[in-house]
């Protein structure tokens, strides 16, 4: 009985040491594999880039043009209220709300200045009524000692020559100082009428500027045009309007409804790259929310200037691609992840760029055959990060080491690292 627990003692021990030397083995990692067999296959040389799906089409919602006036000294506003992004609308519909205050204390100053000049209008228009009176009741006094000269004048002649002299002198004077008093009348009439029209010049531009404040306050409250989705813009560091956000006249984009008939990709390519693309490039879409789907698209815009951007170190070259076709659950607004296809190679030997080794500006493989290594110079003709198509130097079928034996070693750089 002693003898069998112990045997069964034994066999459970041994089959739990087993156990363990079995699960040991299972969670060993597997050794990295440093060789490669050269094969035939197909390689594509792509551009990555994040870009943002969008309407080709699309409407413009823009800062009113009541507000955008320049005379009127509005230069930004501020979003006080908005809708969220996305969503759907109908002709007419509010989306936005803009900060009326600016407007409104612009207003209040000009109606205040325009009190000044009417109270400046009122007199001016009275001083002129009571001059222009005085110097026609002069005109009337001067014409009536007038006519009483020329009656001493014409009673003269009964007179003596001395006399007649006299009063000749005396109505000639008067005649002249008739048509001084007329003269300075039509002058005064002509300066008092030009410095009343100037007041009212003024008092009609207030007028005028009131009424355009008082539509650009009306016009504070955003509407759409037409149905659509609503997609608001993005301000010059590339971050979406929202609550609070400042608009300028001169950027004055607030929203658009996007045409999602027609979709396409915006994205931005850094300038090292932006050479590599050209018009009519096939690019391979994916789009975060719709995983399972991939899309298919062709570049059809490359901006001719590079401009900042948040996401770059470097300047940035806008392009556009164009879906080949649309689908009812892509959205305006959704992150796309675009392949741009810049060269593409069919059935050509491929090789690892682990495999591909700098020395001495040459681009080297080692060949393994059998126990021998050798040292191999070969050239490429393109190549992405996985691989590169061999040119000449090497046949398929033929073993490549994934690393720098020791006694080859130089100083070098991979290729693959560049």
């Amino acid at each position: 009985m002693f003898k069998n627990k112990k045997y069964i003692l034994g066999i459970a021990t041994v089959a739990v040491i087993g156990i363990a030397i079995f699960i040991l083995v299972l969670e060993k990692p597997k050794k990295e594999e440093k060789n490669y067999k050269v094969k035939r296959g197909n390689l594509e040389v792509l551009v990555n880039c994040k870009g943002e799906v969008k309407g080709e089409k699309y409407t413009e919602i823009n800062l009113p043009e009541e507000v955008r006036d320049q005379n009127l000294r509005i230069y930004q506003l501020k979003i006080v209220d908005l809708i969220l992004e996305g969503k759907a609308v109908k002709k007419g519909d509010y989306i936005a709300k803009l900060d009326d205050s600016q407007i409104s204390t612009l207003m209040r100053n000009i109606m205040l200045e325009k009190e000044k000049f009417d109270a400046d209008l009122r007199n001016a228009v009275l001083d002129s009524a009571v001059n222009l009176s005085r110097k026609r009741e002069n005109i009337n006094n001067a014409k009536l000692d007038l006519e009483y000269l020329k009656i001493d004048l014409e009673q003269s002649k009964y007179e003596s020559e001395a006399y007649q002299r006299k009063t000749q002198m005396r109505f000639q004077k008067a005649e002249i100082e008739v048509d001084k008093i007329r003269r300075d009348y039509l002058l005064d009439k002509n300066r008092l009428k030009i410095q009343v029209a100037r007041f009212e010049d003024r008092v009609a531009e207030f007028k005028d500027r009131i009424a355009k404040y008082q539509l650009a306050l009306a016009s504070t409250t955003i509407r759409t045009p037409e149905d659509g989705i609503v997609m608001f813009a993005k301000d010059w560091s590339g971050k979406t309007y929202g609550k609070d956000s400042e608009i300028n006249i001169w950027r004055p984009l607030i929203a658009t409804l996007p045409d999602m008939s027609v979709a396409i990709s915006e994205t931005y390519i850094r300038e090292i790259d932006i050479a590599k693309i050209e018009l009519g490039d096939s690019v391979r879409i994916t789009i975060d929310a719709l995983p399972d789907k991939v899309f298919w698209g062709k570049v059809i815009q490359i901006a001719n200037i590079g401009e900042d951007h948040k996401d770059f170190d470097m300047k940035a070259f806008k392009v556009l691609i164009r879906f080949e076709r649309s689908d009812k659950d892509m959205k305006p607004g959704m992150s796309a992840n675009n392949d741009i296809v810049i060269a593409s190679y069919q059935d050509k030997l491929l090789l690892p760029m682990k495999a591909v080794f700098s020395k001495n500006g040459k681009q080297i493989v080692y060949l393994k055959k059998g126990g021998n290594i050798s040292e191999l110079e070969i050239k490429l003709v393109a190549e992405n990060e996985q691989f590169g198509v061999v040119e000449n130097g090497i046949k398929e079928g033929d073993v490549v080491l994934l690393y720098q034996p020791e006694k080859f070693k130089v100083e070098s750089e991979k290729v693959a690292n560049k």
